[in-house]
């Protein structure tokens, strides 16, 4: 019996009896939530609409980089324009870095 309420009595500064934080009440207005929403979140990969990304691998198959590209705005012509200008541009990246550091018996 002793021991139990030892144990409880050294447990106690280990219990957090700190109350929990109440959030903050959210207000807002149903035309300029929407608008201020939009102009808070900046454009990412993950909301993009159009979005789309590539491994590049240098000459001898070894994974180099990954090359992304996206639009919030849904325009897919130029993601695709942007992705394969963002490739090669790795691509040649990847094949200058080969020639670099070549790795013996390997071509």
């Amino acid at each position: 019996m002793i021991r139990k309420l030892l144990i409880i009595l050294l447990a106690l500064p280990l219990v957090s009896i700190a109350p929990v934080p109440v959030s903050a009440p959210t207000i807002y207005h149903a035309q300029s939530a929407i608008v201020q929403t939009a102009q808070q979140q900046p454009c990412t990969f993950e909301r993009a609409t159009a979005r789309l990304q590539q491994q590049i691998e240098d000459p001898i198959g070894y994974p180099f980089g990954l090359v992304q590209a996206f639009s919030c705005d849904g325009d897919a012509q130029a993601v695709v324009a942007e992705l394969e200008a963002r490739a090669a541009a790795m691509q040649a990246e990847a094949r200058a870095y080969r020639e670099k550091h070549p790795i013996g018996g390997v071509k």
